[in-house]
């Protein structure tokens, strides 16, 4: 699920590396994404509606202060499409839910993390490899994500690119893996992380 484009963009990111630590953070960051997908599926299937299934799978996923990161994002995109917005608007949906019912306190960014402006080719790369994702999900699994699927592919994408960026940004501050745990750490909840372990240990 990645390109040359995508390769390269972690290369700019944390320099001279070995191919080993590109390889790992794009596949950490897609198998997130994953997750989400494979919840909603889950959710879906016991007959909750397919925003709902979303918002519960972002919660249970990300840390409410990665989600307020992501809304943010989202919220400054230069693209003013309707999809931008929903997305957007989930991603808040999430923050509240977590913060109110979760009682999850805002933790503290780590001091590595620094803004990145993203070539347009990039962002094509990985939304295409998302929406590429998705639509086959659908069809093998017999699930369909409706409206909300093109939502998703806006949502993953930037999920994807600002997990990169983070676990980048740590592999030059704190070394690998460091970098990449402590940037986790932040993003994920413990749930995930010990969930992400394990599927990385066996693939």
């Amino acid at each position: 699920m990645s390109s040359s484009v995508v390769d390269e963009f972690v290369r700019s990111l944390i320099g001279d590396v070995s191919d080993s630590a590109v390889k790992e953070v794009i596949r950490i960051s897609y198998a997130v994404a994953s997750f989400v997908i494979y919840g909603m599926a889950s959710l879906i299937r016991d007959g909750k509606g397919s925003r709902f299934s979303l918002v519960v799978s972002l919660s249970k996923i990300f840390n409410a202060s990665f989600m307020k990161d992501i809304f943010e994002v989202l919220f400054a995109s230069q693209g003013d499409g309707d999809d931008v917005i929903d997305a957007a608007g989930i991603v808040s949906e999430t923050y509240m839910v977590k913060f109110i019912y979760g009682n999850e306190k805002d933790q503290a960014r780590p001091s590595f993390l620094k803004p990145v402006k993203v070539d347009h080719s990039v962002y094509a790369v990985v939304y295409n490899d998302v929406r590429d994702y998705i639509d086959d999900f659908e069809g093998k699994n017999n699930v369909a994500f409706g409206l909300i699927g093109n939502v998703m592919s806006v949502l993953l994408t930037t999920v994807i690119i600002m997990l990169i960026i983070g676990m980048c940004q740590g592999i030059r501050s704190e070394g690998y893996p460091d970098g990449i745990r402590d940037f986790l750490n932040y993003a994920l909840t413990q749930g995930t992380h010990m969930a992400l372990s394990e599927l990385l240990s066996h693939g």
